[in-house]
């Protein structure tokens, strides 16, 4: 609320400015609270319940939520989450893991051209699926493999909003490269804004045409 209160006092130029430091303070303060919080689940375990609670409070900010604090809502989010998430995050990794060995044996071994097509195809499909995942975890309270075909069917359907996805992510890659200081204190939190803003297009366009 104290931010608020400092926006309404300016204007112009200076409101933008307050608001670029705000966005980028808050950036860093995600990149931090996830580093942190994948450590505290001794890396493995923590790094997909941190992101899935980094994406909520993403979710929450961009809703414009502010009767919690980010770090309460983080926190919250990881402590709720965390069997949930990384049963979740076992799946993902391991089917990830699974394509990446089939691409691998398709491209040294086999060397079937039709078939290294069809799993590359079958990568992208898992790619944008991982893209939506998070996000409709979230989101929605589902339940059992309901997440997944949710973020697939999502991922397919509004393809304006997966590709910008895939574009940011792309410009976000370069400019790491370039600056690669931006990586090490927001990084996180740079690719998961854009992914989360898109998503959430994708949620309202589909809520709003079932409505």
């Amino acid at each position: 609320m104290k931010g608020i209160k400092k926006m309404e006092h300016l204007s112009g130029i200076f409101k933008w400015l307050y608001g670029i430091g705000d966005g980028l303070a808050k950036m860093i303060y995600l990149h931090i609270l996830w580093v942190l919080f994948t450590c505290l689940g001794i890396g493995v375990f923590g790094v997909i319940p941190a992101t899935a609670a980094l994406f909520s409070t993403i979710h929450k900010t961009i809703e414009r939520n502010r009767d919690e604090s980010i770090f309460q809502t983080f926190y919250s989010s990881y402590k709720s989450q965390f069997i949930k998430a990384n049963g979740y995050g076992l799946i993902i990794i391991g089917t990830g893991l699974f394509l990446y060995w089939d691409v691998t044996i398709s491209k040294q071994v086999i060397q079937s051209a039709i078939l290294h097509m069809i799993l590359l195809i079958l990568c992208f499909f898992y790619f944008i699926t991982v893209l939506y995942f998070f996000p409709v975890f979230a989101r929605y309270e589902l339940k059992g493999f309901q997440y997944i075909k949710q973020a697939f069917l999502i991922a397919i359907s509004r393809p304006f909003e997966t590709i910008a996805m895939i574009l940011c992510l792309l410009i976000l890659y370069y400019i790491f490269i370039f600056i690669p200081v931006l990586y090490v204190f927001m990084g996180v939190s740079m690719l998961a804004y854009p992914v989360m803003w898109f998503a959430m297009r994708a949620f309202n366009g589909i809520e709003e045409k079932k409505s």
